[in-house]
């Protein structure tokens, strides 16, 4: 997971942005006039999602009985996500947030969408909300889905409110194969609490990193694998060892959790890998 910059929008007021679009007299009367349940909404998910609550929202479909579900999802998909649309320079502004416009939940693939990260069926009022909106990879948001936390510890990281990145959690190990294989998995530092180490392993779940993480693995072993042969014929295993220690520790000054300094740090420590196992990588 990698932090963002939350944005500084102020949610009635985007809200209105989009409303403004509305075409149907009627309908935009009563976005209007939902406004203030819009920023009561906003600034109770600000406050839950600052103190790790969010799992304490109750849901809401549709706003207090003055707009539907449908007229909410309909206001996001229209009047903010469509190309032209009154709320389109909002949702462009956070396409933005990401540094080289790389998914924050999963670190690998590019930001193509937003995703709620409370799921808009099932929480209305923050539909358009833009601290409720993360720019993510399209696999992040089809395989999260409508989920939502049911408790503390179900909670995945939210790019604009948490920062996991300080300490390392993410670890890998090499399985002994033909070929070789990397397996990713969540390894909290003993200083954090449960709940922590249980939103490490949601999140990491919720996204399937493993299986995103031991694909890109698979492909870097066989980009290596021509370095690694020169590497050993100059100075056996401990030349191989070196390198990708060095290599660990590059990627680690970059990003502590990021599959590739898992994955180098994995590599560098298996005596079996840095001597034999890389001649059977495929």
């Amino acid at each position: 997971m990698r932090k963002l910059n939350k944005p500084q929008y102020v949610a009635g007021d985007v809200f209105l942005l989009c409303a403004s679009g509305e075409t149907d007299l009627g309908l935009k009367t009563r976005l209007t006039a939902a406004k203030p349940l819009i920023d009561a909404a906003a600034m109770a998910y600000d406050i839950a999602a600052t103190n790790s609550a969010l799992h304490t929202i109750p849901e809401s479909i549709g706003v207090a009985g003055t707009v539907t579900k449908d007229e909410m999802s309909h206001l996001y998909t229209e009047r903010m996500a469509r190309r032209r649309a009154p709320g389109r320079a909002v949702y462009d502004k956070l396409m933005l947030l990401p540094a080289h416009g790389v998914c924050p939940l999963c670190g690998t693939n590019k930001a193509t969408t937003l995703d709620h990260h409370l799921p808009k069926a099932k929480f209305s009022p923050l539909a358009v909300t833009p601290s409720n909106l993360i720019p993510s990879c399209r696999d992040c948001n089809l395989t999260k889905r409508a989920a939502r936390p049911a408790k503390a510890g179900d909670q995945t990281f939210h790019p604009y409110f948490d920062d996991f990145g300080t300490d390392r959690w993410l670890s890998a190990q090499v399985v002994q194969d033909n070929p070789p294989a990397v397996r990713f998995y969540v390894d909290p530092p003993a200083s954090w609490t449960q709940i922590q180490a249980d939103r490490a392993q949601s999140h990491f779940a919720a996204f399937e990193l493993w299986k995103n993480y031991s694909t890109h693995a698979a492909q870097e072993m066989v980009n290596m694998r021509h370095r690694l042969m020169g590497l050993y014929l100059q100075a056996k295993g401990q030349g191989v060892s070196a390198h990708l220690t060095e290599e660990a520790i590059s990627r680690e000054m970059a990003d502590r959790n990021s599959w590739q300094t898992a994955l180098y740090r994995a590599l560098s420590q298996n005596s079996w890998f840095c001597t034999d196992g890389f001649a059977l990588i495929k």
